[in-house]
């Protein structure tokens, strides 16, 4: 039995998740960490999430139902029934092996702050243990708030004092999505660092959100959390510089859906042109930044093998093209 430590509140919100909820759960429950709470957030499911939920019958696990408001709200709910010192974030679909809570907590012990946690991610055809959620180290302290307005490195599989709710307020539920990148950009704004737990002791479940639609309501939040961050009186020029040009150019992930498919229907110079366009608003993206350079090199040679590499990757995993994410986060 592990050491006795400060309560953590699992925050889960679910939405017809009966397919996925119980594995969640199993996982949370065979935690080493002793001392924790899950809190899950029927979020005006109608399929048989609430009874997967109470089968295991367990006093560590807590339903709470509400009508269907989006999981921005539903994490607040859960929040806010929280007895934990501290609070962690896992989705309804993602599963934790049994160290995760311990690992986490024992970085949180060393340096307080938000632990965020690296992951495999889990990939309709399984996973491939080449890609995790972070690679390399996250960015220093005094890095985070630029390279964090560039893209949001900050996995929703965290865990951070329940009072840093107290200070910034709880998730945006007016945002469609990314309402988790608001709310680290804010966090981090108010003086937070984010501190890395390495190993890959998760599943970060790759919920298939390719669809156009899905992708522009991405753009769109996203849009609208860089123009909130470019009217804050506190950045600094850095920042300013990037949000006036992050916010006049197309959304990096666009850029990147429309030089892979120039990459695979063969167009390779059109291709090299988006990549390094999108490089050049995510610099901090180390595979991007090569990618753009190898076609900027030599497209007709580049682009063939890339075309290639990526079509086995996807055809291994069983998952289709889709926007620029964060994979790998570069050293500082």
């Amino acid at each position: 039995m592990a050491d006795r430590g400060p309560l953590v509140s699992v925050v889960v919100p679910a939405h017809q998740a009966e397919a996925t909820v119980g594995a969640t759960i199993s996982s949370l429950l065979w935690q080493t960490y002793p001392d924790f709470e899950v809190i899950v957030v029927d979020d005006g499911s109608s399929d048989a999430t609430a009874a997967v939920v109470s089968a295991p019958e367990d006093p560590r696990v807590r339903l709470i139902r509400q009508d269907n408001a989006g999981p921005g709200a539903a994490r607040n709910r859960g929040m806010a029934d929280a007895r934990g010192e501290l609070v962690a974030f896992v989705d309804a679909d993602d599963v934790l092996m049994p160290d995760y809570l311990s690992a986490c907590m024992a970085v949180w012990a060393r340096h307080g702050g938000i632990v965020t946690s690296n992951a495999f991610w889990m990939f309709p055809g399984g996973i491939d243990p080449r890609l995790t959620r972070h690679r390399g180290p996250l960015p220093s302290p005094g890095r985070q708030r630029m390279a964090l307005l560039e893209s949001n490195w900050v996995s929703i599989m965290s865990i951070f004092p329940s009072r840093l709710v107290d200070q910034i307020g709880g998730l945006d539920t007016s945002l469609p999505r990314s309402e988790d990148w608001d709310f680290w950009l804010r966090a981090v704004f108010a003086g937070w660092v984010v501190h890395h737990q390495p190993r890959p002791l998760a599943l970060f479940n790759r919920s298939q959100v390719s669809q156009t639609s899905s992708r522009a309501r991405v753009y769109d939040s996203e849009r609208v959390i860089l123009q909130r961050m470019a009217d804050r009186e506190d950045l600094r020029g850095e920042e300013g510089v990037y949000l006036r040009r992050r916010l006049a150019s197309p959304a990096p992930g666009a850029l990147v859906e429309a030089a892979e498919a120039d990459l695979r229907a063969g167009s390779y110079r059109a291709a090299s042109r988006q990549f390094a366009e999108a490089a050049a608003l995510l610099p901090s993206e180390r595979p991007l930044v090569l990618k753009a350079r190898l076609l900027r090199l030599a497209p007709p040679l580049a682009g063939p093998a890339l075309r290639r590499r990526d079509r086995g990757r996807l055809h291994r995993l069983g998952t289709t093209p889709v926007s620029h994410e964060s994979w790998t986060r570069p050293a500082d």
